[in-house]
C-alpha cells in the first residue's frame, strides 16, 4: 500500500465512544454524551448519566477522572434513538430528547452485576452486551443480555459456566451470515470466539482456549474474519481466521494489544495500547490504518505519560465503536503525551495511489 499522511482537522475535549454508519459520531466528557452529524466541526449535547457522591466532582480533575475511572465505558443507540450506555457501576438509557439518563432495570439474580466493555444492537433492535469482570480467575458465571424494549430493561438471555471464560469483549453481527460472533477472553482456556444464532437459542465455539484467539473487535472479511490480538502474555499478531473451519493464519507482529478497532469508509483502523508486560515492552500506542485489512501502515504514534497505567489507566488511542461509512477518522487519547483527554478528526491521504 502507498505511504499514508494523516492531516487532523478538528479537536475537542472527549473521549471516542461510538461511529453509526451515517456518518454520526458520539463523544463522551465524562458522564456526558455529545454528538456530531458534521465530521466534528461542531457537538451537541445529547444525555448524561447520573453521578453521586465524588463522582459529582471528579469532573473537575482530568486525574481523577482517570483514577475513577469516571466516563462512559460503552454506548450505542436503537433503531427509535434511544441512547443505551455503561459506566463501571451499571447500565442506562435515554429516550430522544432525555437530558439525563435513568438506570436500567437489569435481571441479574443474586449475583452482582459486572457491567459492560461494549453494547451492540442488533437488525432487529435487539440490545445485547455481555458481563465485563477483569478479576482474574473470579470463578463467576458470565451472563449475556438482551434487551427488547430499547434498552430499558433486560434478561439473561445465556450464561457461561463459571471458570469457562473470564468476560465477554464484544458482540459483533455479521450481516452475510446472519448471526453474532461473540469474543471472550482471558487467560489459559478461557479466550475465544463463538456463534451465537440471531435468536439467541444456540451457541458454539468456533475456536476457544489460545491466546490467538482473544480479540475484542473483528473486520468482516467476507469468508473471514480479520483482527489483531489482545493479550499481554503473547506477542500480538494480525489474525485472518476461516469463519468455517476456524483455520487461523498469523502475519504482522504489532508492538502491543488491540483493544479498539474501526472502519471508516474505506479505511480499516485499529490502534495498540501501553499494556506493560514481558512481552509487551513498547512504550507508545499506535494509530494503524490499511485498506484491504492486510497491510498496514502507521499513522500516529503517541507515548504513555508518567501516570501509573494501573490507577492511571493504560495508554491508549482510543476508536470509537462501530463503523461509519465516511472516511473522516475519528479518535481520542488516554494517557498519553500531548492526546490524553482529547479527540480529532481526521482525514487519511495515501500518497502514490
Amino acid at each position: 500500500m502507498p505511504a499514508v499522511t494523516m492531516r487532523t482537522r478538528r479537536y475537542t475535549a472527549g473521549r471516542a465512544l461510538r461511529a453509526m454508519r451515517d456518518g454520526t459520531l458520539y463523544l463522551g466528557r465524562n458522564y456526558e454524551i455529545h454528538r456530531s452529524d458534521d465530521d466534528g466541526a461542531t457537538w451537541v449535547f445529547v444525555t448524561r448519566m447520573p453521578s453521586a457522591g465524588i463522582r459529582r466532582w471528579a469532573g473537575w480533575s482530568r486525574l481523577a477522572s482517570r483514577l475513577l475511572r469516571h466516563e462512559v465505558r460503552a454506548m450505542n443507540v436503537t433503531p427509535g434513538g434511544t441512547v443505551v450506555a455503561s459506566n463501571r457501576e451499571w447500565v442506562y438509557y435515554a429516550a430522544p430528547g432525555e437530558p439525563l439518563m435513568r438506570r436500567a432495570k437489569v435481571d441479574a439474580g443474586s449475583q452482582p452485576l459486572a457491567p459492560p466493555m461494549t453494547m451492540t444492537v442488533g437488525p432487529d433492535g435487539r440490545v445485547l452486551w455481555g458481563e465485563y469482570d477483569s478479576t482474574t480467575r473470579h470463578g463467576k458465571p458470565v451472563r449475556l443480555f438482551a434487551s427488547e424494549d430499547g434498552g430499558s430493561s433486560y434478561e439473561i438471555a445465556r450464561v457461561f459456566e463459571g471458570g469457562s471464560i473470564l468476560h465477554l469483549h464484544n458482540i459483533v453481527w455479521d450481516t452475510g451470515r446472519g448471526h453474532y460472533w461473540v469474543l471472550a477472553g482471558d487467560h489459559d482456556d478461557e479466550p475465544g470466539i463463538g456463534v451465537l444464532s440471531a435468536d439467541l437459542k444456540s451457541f458454539d465455539w468456533l475456536v476457544k482456549g489460545r491466546q490467538l484467539y482473544r480479540a475484542v473487535e473483528v473486520f468482516d472479511g467476507g469468508d473471514r474474519l480479520i483482527y489483531i490480538m489482545d493479550s499481554e502474555k503473547e506477542r500480538n499478531y494480525l489474525v485472518h481466521l476461516d469463519k468455517s473451519s476456524g483455520k487461523a493464519e498469523t502475519s504482522a507482529e504489532f508492538e502491543g494489544s488491540c483493544i479498539y478497532a474501526c472502519r471508516f469508509g474505506k479505511w480499516l483502523t485499529f490502534t495498540t495500547t501501553v499494556e506493560p508486560s514481558k512481552v509487551n515492552s513498547a512504550r507508545q500506542a499506535s494509530l494503524y490504518v490499511s485498506r484491504d485489512g492486510a497491510t498496514w501502515s502507521q499513522v500516529l504514534r503517541a507515548e504513555k505519560d508518567g501516570w501509573h497505567p494501573v490507577y492511571f489507566q493504560y495508554g491508549s488511542i482510543i476508536l470509537p465503536r462501530g463503523e461509519s461509512d465516511r472516511d473522516t477518522i475519528f479518535f481520542s487519547g488516554q494517557a498519553v503525551r500531548e492526546w490524553d483527554g482529547r479527540a480529532a478528526t481526521a482525514t487519511l491521504e495515501a500518497r502514490g495511489a
